[in-house]
């Protein structure tokens, strides 16, 4: 999934012809340079370089940990043939939260080093270029970026013993001071869910310095929680060791026999602080309540010197308050809600249709075909959150629907849709296999493998055309699950899926209920024809996501592949007739087949154009007229100036979205808007974007729409608007926030 993180190539710089020298080079919030820290090398005679980052003021790139979200700071060297590099030398990294999220990175400057070793065979005088490509994902409080840049150092042989650099050598000194010094000989153990480090103080820390803070940044997701900080336990001064408290993690399977990573020690030595770094590399022993160490004067101990205080203020406003008990409860509204969503709506009209055929059957049968319709959208809910909170695991930005970001999966669904339309007006037959994924299996077929999985299908439909739907309650409860531990963050989903098949399994334990609907008769085969034209709208929406996501070319090639989807399935329905000889039947599924793979060609020959398109080309004109695209730096910028801000986080697989951009666009709230001199934004998530993702977090929300109102006052907190919107709820809302008296702004 590499396309949800896009690392920009920036400008590369041209290292000088002299020697042992290299320019800053790279984006404006990090520089790099490649420096080595002796004037020449000497062939077999291995030599340090340090990449020296230089980081914008209130910025930070990450650690090869980044904690809870990132992406780790990345080399890749090009080196001359026979030179060889050791491991990258890591400095021991910082501590700073946004939110409820704690990460580790660099703020400042960082210096990494690494050891390059020349072949022996190298000539004297000779010129060599060392290349390091560099990757990293760079935050501030508002926003992240992914950037890359390549850096160059060139170096030339010499036979004499090479020596150091004057003006680079305190910058190698000190860089070695934040490396971590050597392997820690500790002692580690763990009981009910606390991890304890004991280190005897042999390890380079004098008895008489005091220990006064502690912190341990683990290599390793998912061993400790980041959230808790380390509990020092300070013994007797007789005692030649001290011990670390750490809370282990609640993760599903956070149960590592080792304890890797840096554990970061402040002690006291007159009027003047030390820090030291050691490497921790050990096995955690499992133990008994009594072989705990027990010790004196425990006390908990903040490691305010480690940390970059980020702490997002905005963002914090916007948690979850209600806690997980409420979050379960939204999920389970939001997901019945979510069934009066009109992206859901067709599909679950067949699965209503199809209990109301089965009328009259037992009553564990129709119990079974809800519980796998159930199952269908319980799985494919638990797919999707695994896969979405994975992803944002190692760093990708993603949300709510992330998967209709991807071209390919519109493109599957939309062809999905377009064949069931087909089916649906008869022009050909699915089978007992497909029939019954539609809904439309006979009664008497209904016992029948087939049936079941059929209904199993109709759950996996459903959920996948339910995505691009955010209703009331649903923002709140999945934000939240993205900040929880996995088991609960899973918990949140499944409640979600639960409340989507309710009304089905209540129909299904309750046949009773079908009484209140219409009879079977021939108004279903009309019924079912009137929701193929609904499935052509939903695929005609789909197609015009596509080509907001792809451009022209790739849209004519989608229409030229769903005509040839529709010459395979008439061909497939002709040669269905059960009057029809087997060989005519045969030549007619091959030739059916034949036309169904030229639609697939058709549709995927422009595929390696699909992400060159850019759906901010649009904002600013036609429906986007008088908007602004988002960007948090014009936020900052506009509220420094005093002027009142709307941002509209759409999407156009959004249906909700559009729904609320016609709102938005009509005369009297526009009237509104402009009487008050409020600036429109729009973030348009379309297709993925990190910077926007970023945004959607620092309001406690994982999906569209989110609709954020600044007032005109710097200190006065931003507010939410409702999911669903209308004219009076838009201008009320305005109104409430900016004080009447408020000179309007003019244009």
């Amino acid at each position: 999934m590499n396309n949800y993180i896009r690392f920009f190539l920036l400008l590369i710089g041209f290292a000088s012809p002299l020697p042992s020298f290299a320019t800053f080079e790279g984006p404006a919030h990090v520089q790099v340079q490649l420096i080595q820290e002796e004037e020449t090398i000497k062939p077999g005679h291995p030599f340090w370089v340090a990449l020296h980052l230089k980081i914008e003021d209130d910025w930070h790139v990450y650690w090869k940990n980044p904690g809870d979200a990132g992406i780790p700071l990345k080399v890749e060297w090009t080196l001359p043939l026979g030179f060889e590099v050791g491991p990258l030398q890591w400095p021991f990294p910082g501590k700073f939260k946004v939110a409820d999220m704690v990460g580790f990175g660099y703020e400042g400057e960082v210096v990494l080093l690494s050891l390059i070793t020349p072949p022996a065979n190298l000539s004297i005088g000779q010129t060599f270029q060392l290349n390091a490509k560099l990757k990293w994902l760079v935050c501030s409080d508002l926003t992240c970026q992914p950037g890359s840049t390549t850096t160059a150092l060139q170096v030339v042989t010499q036979n004499d013993a090479p020596k150091l650099k004057t003006e680079t050598a305190t910058l190698f000194s000190q860089a070695r001071l934040k490396i971590p010094s050597f392997h820690a000989e500790v002692k580690t153990v763990r009981k009910s869910g606390i991890v304890q480090i004991e280190m005897p103080r042999a390890n380079q820390i004098p008895n008489v310095d005091p220990v006064i803070g502690v912190y341990f940044f683990p290599e390793e997701k998912d061993v400790i929680d980041y959230k808790v900080d380390p509990v020092l336990a300070a013994a007797s001064k007789q005692d030649q060791r001290f011990l670390v408290n750490l809370k282990g993690s609640d993760e599903i399977g956070a149960k590592s026999q080792t304890l890797k990573g840096v554990l970061v020690v402040h002690t006291q030595q007159g009027n003047e602080g030390r820090v030291q770094a050691f490497d921790i590399d050990t096995p955690i022993h499992e133990v008994g309540e009594k072989e705990l160490i027990s010790h004196l004067d425990t006390h908990s101990i903040r490691s305010s010197t480690l940390e970059m205080e980020t702490q997002k203020t905005q963002a914090s406003s916007f948690e979850f308050e209600g806690g997980i008990a409420l979050a379960l409860l939204f999920a389970f509204l939001g997901g019945m809600i979510l069934n009066l969503m009109p992206c859901v709506l067709p599909v679950m009209s067949f699965k209503v249709m199809s209990f109301v055929k089965m009328a009259g059957q037992s009553r564990s049968l129709t119990i079974k075909h809800g519980l796998m319709f159930s199952l269908g959208v319980i799985l494919s809910f638990w797919l999707l959150a695994s896969a979405m909170l994975a992803l944002r695991a190692y760093g990708q930005a993603v949300g709510w629907g992330f998967q209709l970001q991807e071209p390919i999966f519109v493109v599957i669904l939309a062809s999905v849709l377009f064949i069931f339309a087909l089916s649906l007006f008869g022009l050909f037959e699915w089978g007992m296999f497909f029939a019954s994924w539609a809904g439309q299996t006979q009664a008497e077929k209904a016992t029948q493998w087939s049936g079941y999985m059929g209904s199993f299908l109709s759950g996996v439909l459903a959920t996948a055309v339910a995505t691009p739907c955010t209703g009331p309650f649903l923002g709140s409860a999945v934000g939240f699950a993205v900040t929880l531990p996995v088991f609960q963050s899973l918990l949140i989903f499944t409640l979600l899926g639960l409340g989507m098949c309710f009304p089905y399994l209540l129909l299904a334990s309750f046949p009773a209920f079908l009484r209140f609907m219409p009879k079977p008769g021939p108004w279903m085969e009309t019924f079912k024809e009137l929701m193929g034209f609904v499935l052509l709208i939903t695929v005609l929406w789909l197609m015009w996501v596509f080509s907001a996501q792809t451009n022209t070319f790739s849209l004519i090639c989608l229409i030229a592949g769903f005509l040839s989807f529709a010459i395979g399935a008439w061909i497939y329905g002709k040669g269905s007739h059960p009057l029809i000889s087997s060989k005519k039947r045969i030549i007619a599924y091959v030739t059916a087949l034949f036309f169904i793979l030229m639609g697939i060609e058709a549709i995927i020959l422009p595929k390696d154009s699909w992400n060159d398109s850019s759906t901010f080309s649009q904002i600013g004109n036609g429906e986007w007229a008088g908007w602004e695209v988002f960007s948090p730096e014009r936020v900052a910028e506009l509220r420094k100036q005093g002027r009142p801000v709307l941002i509209d986080f759409t999407a156009k697989w959004c249906l909700i979205c559009q729904a609320n951009h016609i709102v938005l666009g009509s005369k009297e709230v526009d009237k509104k808007l402009s009487e008050k001199g409020v600036v429109k934004m729009v973030a348009d998530w379309t297709k993925n974007d990190p910077v926007i993702t970023e945004a959607l977090s620092q309001f406690g929300r994982n999906s569209v729409p989110l609709y954020v109102f600044y007032g005109s006052d710097q200190k006065q907190e931003p507010t939410i608007l409702p999911q669903v919107l209308t004219s009076d709820i838009v201008k009320e809302h305005i109104n409430s926030v900016l004080n009447s008296k408020e000179v309007a702004w003019i244009e």
